[in-house]
């Protein structure tokens, strides 16, 4: 179909609304823009149009039409059966949870009436409550952590949860906390921190206590002061004095500071000059290994003397038992046979 007439119009698609005798209201034509009836300008019916030579790709987009209108209702069929199916996995999946509701409240319902006996009318015990730190328990603790950190081998050379299970073990089997219930690692180590933290802070206070210390004024006054001095930096009184007294002397929170008192000036000068064999560094780890690993020479030699002789003790039985070996069996008395059989045993 051309898209000029020989004219030079452009060719439109024309819609008839006059009838005519060859026409009817309505009909389509390919006819140029300036159609007139005089024979010299181009008009096609719009049917013989598209169904000509010229007129194949619209042939061509009108079956694809029909095929997409065609697949457009299949699929909606589809989509159809797939909200149907939606709908049943959906009622099954709430019945699925109401039933798992269902069964776990009945296994919560059971264990809760198991822990109750059949027949007793005693109602479950309540959880127990957060028991006190006494003194007693606080001596005892501070005794197991000194001696586990103390230890020159191990020390605290460890994890965390190795070292502080070493505490609870020491603890727990002290025969002054018979009559106590035993207290978890964590428990001791929640505890720990918060004694040395307080004894470190009371530390302080006694410190500044002894150099305001007066002639005067005794241990009692010192320690009276102490406690007035945290209770004004903390604004908290200090109840871990007992803690204080069992760590005092150690020397992480020993005091610098000493004591005054008149009647006892030449004792604490001539005390001043004799060196404190606490102060010396203990040795460390690696040097405690390496002295338990190491032999004097005496040892060494006992040792190899003692392979040695270990050898020819060896190199004894083996001939002894040669030589019972190539006897007759026959003639070898019940001592020999069970000196072989004990020797062979030995050997293998």
């Amino acid at each position: 179909m051309p898209t000029r007439c020989p004219c030079g119009g452009r060719i439109i698609d024309e819609v008839r609304v006059k009838e005519e005798y060859d026409t009817r209201p309505g009909k389509r034509f390919f006819s140029c823009i300036n159609y007139e009836a005089d024979g010299l300008h181009y008009r096609q019916p719009w049917v013989i149009g598209v169904r000509g030579g010229d007129g194949a790709p619209c042939v061509k987009r009108v079956e694809e039409a029909d095929g997409m209108i065609k697949c457009v209702s299949i699929l909606s069929k589809q989509i159809e059966s797939l909200e149907a199916q939606v709908k049943r996995l959906t009622l099954l999946l709430d019945k699925l949870t109401v039933a798992s509701i269902t069964s776990q409240s009945r296994l919560l319902t059971e264990k809760s009436s198991q822990t109750v006996e059949v027949g007793s009318s005693e109602a479950p015990k309540p959880a127990a409550e957060r028991r006190k730190w006494t003194t007693q328990e606080d001596i005892v603790l501070i005794s197991a952590w000194l001696n586990t950190s103390k230890d020159p081998i191990v020390s605290n050379q460890q994890k965390l949860g190795s070292f502080w299970r070493r505490i609870d073990d020491y603890f727990n089997a002290s025969a002054q906390l018979g009559g106590f219930p035993p207290r978890e690692w964590s428990q001791c180590k929640q505890r720990w921190g918060r004694v040395n933290e307080q004894v470190c802070k009371f530390v302080g206070s006694y410190e500044a206590a002894l150099k305001e210390q007066s002639s005067e004024q005794n241990e009692n006054d010192v320690m009276k002061s102490a406690h007035d001095i945290f209770f004004n930096d903390y604004q908290a009184k200090f109840t871990l004095e007992h803690a204080w007294r069992e760590l005092k002397y150690d020397q992480k929170w020993r005091s610098n500071s000493i004591s005054r008192d008149g009647a006892k000036e030449k004792m604490k000068e001539a005390a001043e000059t004799v060196p404190d064999s606490d102060e010396a560094r203990p040795p460390g780890v690696k040097a405690c290994k390496a002295a338990k690993r190491k032999k004097h020479g005496n040892e060494a030699a006992f040792d190899r003397l003692e392979s040695i002789l270990e050898k020819k003790q060896n190199l004894s039985k083996q001939k002894i038992l040669d030589r019972l070996l190539s006897k007759n069996i026959a003639s070898l008395s019940e001592a020999e046979v069970a000196l072989k059989d004990k020797l062979v045993s030995e050997m293998l």
